[in-house]
């Protein structure tokens, strides 16, 4: 037996017990610390994603605890695999985050919820309890991050290019690949007389006058650093809708397990709404 991956056949399980995933051997131990103190059972454990993935097939534990940062692999792919090899394993994400990235990544990959590394006992061993029950359960430490006034002006590069017609934008991609006029005209079938006229305006618009200069703003614009950047969009009612589908998917208000197709749902909401912004 590998020294990375243990298992407890002489523990007797509470449900089908919990499977532990994550490479470093202190938060396993003191995961599993935790839990065998409230009487919980722990199925497996491992430091390693591959060798995870075959023995939770085989072990089909009630609950994955899962690091979102493997070394031979992500949380989320985890996740994603175990969500479509058997529905009836639920997985839960722990992170050091706080994000509303983590949070997205989460709810896409299937998961039922995220654990923060600087909750409390009490804290954890409450989220893990409400994912045995069939709840999701999302950190409350993600919550200020999701409910914090937008920053206006946050990305004042996105919002310059709004005021670019469409086949301008076309034209302004075209110079952030460091295409010729011709080239450009070739893409976008279109003259090259027409695509000369175009540059000359978006560049009015942005207020530059060369074609490197307003290449380098483009493609800062178009891939804002800001971590939170579907915040950092012009639109405040996508944005909006981006943070009413996260809120409803971390929401503890219902009283009863949410079902499969429920939670399906509330993802596609979050999905959709990701698309459009």
């Amino acid at each position: 037996m590998t020294p990375d991956v243990e298992f407890h056949p002489h523990r007797p399980l509470t449900g089908r017990g919990v499977y532990l995933l994550d490479d470093h051997e202190v938060v396993r131990r003191g995961l599993r610390q935790l839990l065998e103190s409230e009487g919980l059972s722990i199925a497996g454990e491992s430091a390693s994603a591959r060798k995870a993935r075959r023995q939770i097939r085989a072990l089909r534990p009630e609950l994955v605890i899962v690091d979102d940062d493997l070394n031979d692999g992500s949380g989320a792919g985890v996740c994603r695999d175990i969500a479509a090899a058997d529905p009836g394993i639920r997985c839960v994400m722990m992170t050091g985050e706080s994000d509303e990235g983590v949070l997205i990544d989460s709810i896409l990959a299937g998961a039922w919820g995220r654990l923060s590394k600087q909750d409390d006992n009490s804290e954890l061993l409450r989220l893990i309890r409400r994912a045995l029950a069939g709840h999701t359960a999302y950190s409350g430490r993600f919550l200020p991050a999701l409910t914090a006034p937008r920053l206006r002006g946050r990305n004042p590069e996105g919002e310059l290019l709004l005021t670019l017609t469409r086949q301008e934008m076309n034209v302004a991609v075209g110079l952030t690949k460091g295409l010729t006029n011709r080239q450009i005209s070739r893409e976008l079938f279109v003259a090259e007389k027409t695509v000369k006229t175009m540059t000359s305006a978006v560049l009015r618009k942005l207020g530059m006058t060369r074609r490197s200069q307003a290449a380098v703003f483009i493609i800062n614009a178009l891939n804002p650093s800001d971590n939170h950047s579907y915040r950092s969009s012009p639109f405040p009612d996508l944005i909006a809708e981006v943070t009413a589908a996260l809120l409803n998917c971390v929401s503890e208000a219902g009283t009863a397990p949410p079902t499969d197709e429920e939670r399906a749902r509330d993802a596609r909401r979050l999905a959709d709404a990701l698309t459009a912004i």
